[in-house]
């Protein structure tokens, strides 16, 4: 699973990025050292055209670039309730979190309370996309990128579009930054 610039175009033109993004003010290299984890170059891409920022008033995707260093070190502690979880039911929460080895890492979230993120497994332009839902069990890790996946979820061809008929106000299929 390679990055293909052209995931990143077809979002666009399903839903332009922001018109006045919030990006970040640190380098990638800075991220990457503050993380001990470089970052899928399909992600770098988009954040580098949509910033921090909301798909329809539900799906969060973070910037990295505009967080602190005390945000940085509380970024391993992010998935914490999933360990608890997974401590008293470990048949039931099997994944492992990062900064495990191959754990789960977070790059967005909804407003249900569902984490996106990637299994750290391989190379991160290889990693597969798993959702940790809060409502139902988990889903097997999905093989696209994180664009492939955001595209798949905008077009209507993961879900349906039912969510984002014209006549529904409350999840307009637009992004807008995150404050």
């Amino acid at each position: 699973m390679a990055y293909d610039p052209t995931a990143l175009d077809r979002l666009s033109s399903l839903v332009p990025p922001p018109a006045s993004p919030i990006f970040g003010t640190r380098g990638w290299d800075e991220v990457f050292r503050a993380l001990d984890l470089r970052l899928p170059p399909d992600y770098i891409a988009f954040i580098e055209r949509y910033g921090d920022c909301e798909f329809a008033r539900w799906l969060w995707v973070s910037d990295f670039r505009t967080l602190t260093d005390e945000q940085f070190a509380r970024i391993p502690e992010w998935m914490d309730y999933y360990r608890d979880l997974r401590e008293d039911s470990p048949e039931d929460f099997r994944l492992a979190m990062w900064p495990e080895p191959g754990g789960f890492f977070q790059w967005g979230s909804t407003i249900d309370g569902d984490a996106m993120g990637w299994m750290t497994v391989g190379k991160p332009e290889e990693w597969p996309i798993m959702i940790v839902a809060r409502h139902h069990d988990e889903d097997a890790p999905v093989q696209e990128t994180m664009t492939e996946w955001l595209v798949g979820w905008a077009s209507g061809d993961r879900f349906g579009s039912w969510a984002f008929a014209p006549e529904s106000e409350e999840h307009l299929l637009i992004c807008e930054p995150r404050d």
